[in-house]
């Protein structure tokens, strides 16, 4: 229908009529588009009738919770809620987050997956945002009114239309029966932001790429008397040719028709400081949008005669809302995979224990989505009359075999550090992948190979053999970028090999067992006073390690986190020979063989509070006791002596005084966010108490000091700014026991190296 016929009609409609019929038509805009929610909390109060709706993208989205049955204040309250925070940013909900499927953290920045066919295909990420949150909440939340409008958009709180953008044909598509929170989806996939998603074997994009303002929709499906529009979207201007999203936009986006189809119309513009993306300014979007509104009642009801009170909105909405089923699943049905790759996500998910509500499923399904051969997860339900609960439909998508994971640590301080890792994922009887990593630099060099496999079981159960190969280059003092490095005075490397077994206790909570055989060589000097002739002292320690490990973890960053808690208890049994050649600047030059046998155990408590606020404090405490007695000669004994090392700089000094057989340690830290949340300041401070500490005697030997009788501290400042790639930030450390205990650093990246024998 042309807009001159469409106009032709509008002609002939009466202009006011005492049982006319409103429309009210959303825009697209990202954050923007929480606007529309004041509008209508501002219709409501005023008592102005909203017959019908017709949204494109985040339109789509609000128009569709007001269809199925959610008021302005319900709406204005979700969007300011964590929950919903934590979705515009693509995360998972804090205790969904499954520790058990969680990476030994390692330092990649970038990560890169690839498809095995014919050729080996590059697959760039589609969307900045994961959606499966998102998915989740609203299958749940629109599940109980596609329930009880049998699928069609005609029967729901208010009749609504969404537009979605088909791909496939490369066209508009009206979406007016069907799953609605499936319709929803594809409505506002919202290009590199929330990935598109298939209906009906057509791949839907954003609304807004081919019609941003549907006000033809509200016309042709429901002709009412009046429509009022909420728009905060626009035409974008040229493309430039520095600006590749312009030119980006322009091949995508079609021009929108931003009126209405009919002479009765009136469409509010919200002004609002509301960006695209910034779901953080909720509140004062829907105030604006209140304002918008309220700025145009006059006009509205100079035109709209009929008045419907907020009373009986509020009593239909209340009936409405009665009629919802809960969320009960009487059969879950896996889609999207291979048979054994099926078998292995429904043991997963238990589907054979039903039916199940939505409450008890939900950590199954975040489980299931933090495996690592799982990309994505579309959750779909259908109400069965007949039964009197919900099919679940749950299409998962394999991810790509090959991931390539690219990271380190650029640092003014001689401590740069580059890493590659590349991993092959198998899907079967058991999801698996075989990993490889290498770190490169100076100061640290190491490779590791590790096989993980998550095998079909009741509870979540692994096994891990792995090989790995370390090398640390230490050097005495605080060097700087632009002055060269001393030589030297410490290499130690080390070789191990073993094999582990975890089992998953909770969502946070891992208990591992491990058996290890391990190499190491430590080269070192006795003194300060070494020249190129000289020979170090070498200490090979061959041994065998059994530890068992029980931690719950929940911390929201593999470095500097400022929310969450780690609980971690390890106890381990070491067993070896030592065999020590003194070097020549050593007295005694006579080898010397010993055999140790000792047991440790290490409990560490990392726990931060006020996690909401913009000042949060952090805690930590560590205690250590071992039984391990002293090695050859000084230097040894303390390489091999457990170490306390708090901060990501402290990792990178070798310091004598941190380390000790006995010693309890702890701190306190505050980050405080600054420049409206885009940098962490963070201050900390910690005491190390060493029951004995080990000093060097005559000819170099080591013996126990005094009990209790020294202390030594670290204190730490960082600016912090959690870039999309990874952490830069900028450090101030105190470190007791170094010649100049002040070090200052400029870093990008993590200091994360491959875990030890004895880690």
């Amino acid at each position: 229908m042309t807009r001159k016929v469409l106009l032709s009609f509008c002609a002939i409609l009466p202009f006011i009529l005492h049982g006319q019929k409103v429309g009210l038509v959303l825009s697209g805009g990202g954050a923007m588009g929480l606007t529309h929610i004041g509008v209508i909390k501002a219709l409501e109060e005023n008592g102005i009738p909203i017959d019908y709706i017709t949204g494109s993208s985040m339109g789509a989205l609000v128009g569709a919770m007001y269809a199925s049955g959610y008021s302005a204040e319900e709406m204005d309250s979700l969007f300011q809620t964590d929950q919903y925070q934590l979705m515009s940013r693509g995360g998972v909900e804090p205790d969904q987050v499954y520790h058990f499927q969680q990476d030994v953290p390692d330092p990649s920045l970038l990560t890169v997956r690839f498809a095995l066919d014919t050729i080996i295909q590059a697959s760039l990420p589609t969307n900045l945002r994961s959606p499966v949150l998102t998915d989740w909440s609203q299958m749940l939340g629109f599940s109980g009114a596609s329930a009880i409008s049998g699928g069609s958009m005609d029967s729901l709180f208010v009749p609504f239309r969404c537009v979605a953008s088909d791909l496939t044909t490369q066209r508009q598509v009206v979406l007016s029966h069907g799953d609605l929170a499936q319709a929803v989806r594809a409505s506002m996939s919202y290009p590199f932001y929330f990935k598109p998603i298939k209906v009906e074997g057509h791949l839907m994009m954003d609304g807004g790429l081919y019609n941003n303002f549907p006000s033809d929709v509200m016309y042709e499906d429901f002709m009412p008397d009046y429509i009022i529009g909420s728009n905060v979207a626009f035409n974008g201007p040229p493309p430039s040719e520095d600006d590749l999203m312009s030119q980006l936009r322009a091949i995508m986006v079609e021009k929108t028709d931003y009126s209405v189809p009919c002479d009765p119309g009136l469409i509010i513009l919200p002004r609002t400081a509301t960006t695209l993306f910034d779901f953080t300014t909720s509140r004062q979007a829907v105030k604006d949008g209140y304002d918008a509104a309220m700025e145009r009642m006059l006009e509205i009801k100079a035109n709209i005669v009929r008045r419907v009170p907020p009373d009986e909105v509020r009593a239909r909405r209340a009936a409405f809302r009665a009629r919802l089923p809960h969320a009960v699943f009487g059969r879950i049905i896996v889609e999207g995979l291979k048979p054994n790759q099926t078998r292995y996500c429904e043991r997963i998910l238990d589907t054979e224990r039903t039916p199940v509500s939505a409450e008890d499923l939900k950590s199954r399904y975040f489980r299931l989505y933090a495996d690592q051969n799982v990309s994505d997860l579309f959750p779909r339900s259908t109400w069965v009359p007949e039964r009197g609960d919900h099919d679940l439909n749950i299409l998962v998508k394999r991810e790509k075999r090959v991931e390539a994971r690219f990271g380190g640590l650029i640092s003014t301080r001689p401590v740069n550090t580059g890493m590659l890792g590349i991993r092959y994922k198998f899907f079967g009887h058991t999801s698996a992948f075989l990993n490889g990593a290498g770190w490169f630099g100076k100061f640290y060099t190491g490779g590791q190979l590790k096989l993980r496999m998550d095998l079909r079981t009741a509870a979540p159960f692994y096994l891990e053999p792995s090989i790995t190969i370390h090398r640390w280059d230490w050097f005495r003092g605080f060097n700087d970028f632009f002055r060269e490095t001393r030589p030297a005075y410490i290499v130690s490397r080390e070789l191990w090999g073993g094999m582990s077994a975890g089992m998953g206790m909770g969502n946070k909570g891992l208990l591992r067992v491990d058996a290890r055989y391990a190499r190491t060589r430590d080269e070192y000097y006795q003194t300060q006073e070494f020249g190129n002739r000289d020979t170090a002292d070498v200490t090979d320690f061959n041994f065998g390690s059994g530890g068992l490990v029980l931690e719950r973890n929940s911390l929201n960053r593999k470095q500097h986190p400022n929310a969450g808690e780690l609980l971690r208890v390890d106890i381990r049994y070491v067993s070896g020979d030592e065999h020590t050649i003194p070097g020549s600047t050593t007295a005694d030059r006579a080898p010397s063989h010993k055999r140790h046998d000792w047991f440790t155990a290490q409990v560490t408590l990392d726990k931060y509070f006020f996690s909401r606020k913009k000042v949060r404090f952090g805690i930590m405490a560590e205690g250590v006791y071992s039984t391990q007695d002293f090695f050859q000669n000084y230097t040894a004994s303390v390489l091999r002596s457990p170490v306390f090392q708090p901060t990501p700089e402290s990792r990178t000094y070798f310091i004598d005084a941190f380390r000790a057989q006995q010693y309890l340690a702890g701190g306190a830290r505050a980050i405080m966010a600054v420049a409206r949340n885009r940098f962490d300041l963070r201050l900390e401070g910690y005491v190390f108490q060493p029951y004995k500490t080990i000093v060097r005697a005559s000819g170099d030997a080591a013996v126990s000091g005094t009990a209790i009788s020294d202390r030594y501290f670290i204190a730490s400042g960082s600016l912090i700014w959690q870039s999309p790639i990874g952490p830069v930030w900028f450090n101030t450390s105190y470190l007791d026991g170094l010649p100049k205990p002040w070090a200052f650093s400029l870093n990008f990246g993590y200091i994360i190296f491959a875990r030890k024998a004895l880690g």
